[in-house]
């Protein structure tokens, strides 16, 4: 048998020599009934089951998802989201496989497919067992004291594991040996450590600021470079700061490690408000004292965010050039409250110092 220069014909010379069928002079139709039978309805039946299973697979999550909804039961969203990828390898290898059972695939084209099938599988119980897992750790690091933060970085190095583990049970079907691969990585790596120097310093950064502690998620930080906000994630890259403007600044991790930060935080939520007032050379240091006293302890009694009941302190510290400089300092809940009570303090103390007569000297910083 030799190919013609037609496409149909050197399609059947190709089959006929990747041993699809045997030939017959006899009666050419029957070669057009076993390619039929043998290739071309169990390639339609595939794409049919495939095309079913696509549907019935997005009739069932929306149903999931209404059922998730009217429920408010959170881990049924994890499940269906973790799921929802995998799925669609699951119906692209139940076609396969459908389709592997009604051919007369040669031996060699049946290791290819039964493999292809194996790798898909595996490949997407990888990634659902992976999304599972890394969500199932997320809402148990939200709802327990663990001290893992969940941060960027940490679902990541998890996803990571879980899909590289993934990955060598594949070479393991394929029959790949995974020794002399870690060896070869193990060479190149040194190359690849030396070309991303800079990422691998921000990854290690990152790591090193999660292990420490110091700075975790939701922490109100000020770096000595000046940005200042909440802290809202940790990547392998940057960390991720959330201004009191509403404002997101991204600071590489290694310039967060080796930077002074100023942790609101720790040791405890908890923390003082500082006001830095001005009294004139002429003022009474102790009436201007007990009326400060009065004013921040009216706005700490009664504004949300202030920690009522705490007595708060004036504190004089500076000979300055244009009167004598001390701090009001009252207590706050947290780092959340630091604007808003520092906001009513300060107007508050203009009104009764305007009231009082007493004259702030120019130049004076609040």
């Amino acid at each position: 048998m030799t190919c013609d220069p037609s496409p149909i014909a050197c399609i059947f010379f190709f089959l006929y020599r990747e041993g699809f069928f045997r030939y017959n002079d006899a009666n050419p139709m029957e070669n057009v009934r076993i390619v039929l039978n043998g290739l071309f309805v169990p390639f339609v039946v595939a794409a049919v089951a495939m095309a079913v299973l696509f549907v019935i697979r997005g009739v069932t999550f929306h149903v999931f998802n209404r059922w998730t909804n009217h429920t408010g039961a959170k881990v049924n969203g994890v499940i269906g989201d973790s799921l929802r990828t995998p799925s669609i390898y699951w119906c692209i290898a139940i076609g396969l496989y459908i389709a592997l059972e009604l051919s007369e695939l040669p031996r060699k084209y049946v290791f290819v497919v039964d493999r292809t099938i194996y790798i898909l599988i595996v490949f997407s119980a990888t990634i659902a067992f992976a999304n599972l897992a890394v969500r199932a750790f997320e809402s148990y690091a939200q709802r327990s004291d663990i001290n893992i933060p969940a941060t960027g970085i940490v679902f990541g190095v998890f996803r990571a594991t879980i899909i590289v583990a993934g990955v060598l049970v594949i070479l393991n079907i394929l029959g790949v040996s995974i020794a002399p691969l870690l060896t070869a990585l193990g060479v190149g790596g040194l190359a690849v450590a030396l070309a991303l120097k800079d990422t691998l310093s921000n990854l290690f950064a990152g790591l090193y600021i999660i292990a420490s502690k110091q700075v975790r998620p939701g922490d109100y930080i000020k770096l000595n470079s000046g940005e200042e906000g909440v802290v809202t994630d940790i990547t392998w890259r940057s960390t991720t700061i959330m201004s009191s403007a509403s404002n997101i600044i991204i600071v590489p991790n290694a310039h967060v490690a080796s930077a002074t930060i100023t942790n609101y935080e720790l040791p405890e939520r908890q923390m003082y408000v500082s006001v830095q007032v001005t009294a004139p050379y002429t003022g009474d240091l102790g009436r201007i004292e007990d009326i400060t006293c009065e004013v921040a302890r009216a706005v700490t009694n009664g504004l949300p965010g202030a920690v009522p009941g705490q007595e708060p302190s004036v504190r004089f510290h500076t000979f300055g050039d244009i009167g004598v400089g001390f701090s009001v300092n009252v207590k706050i809940e947290d780092s959340g409250s630091l604007f808003i009570v520092r906001h009513h303090l300060i107007k508050a103390l203009h009104k009764r110092y305007a009231e009082e007569g007493i004259a702030i000297p120019a130049r004076n910083v609040g």
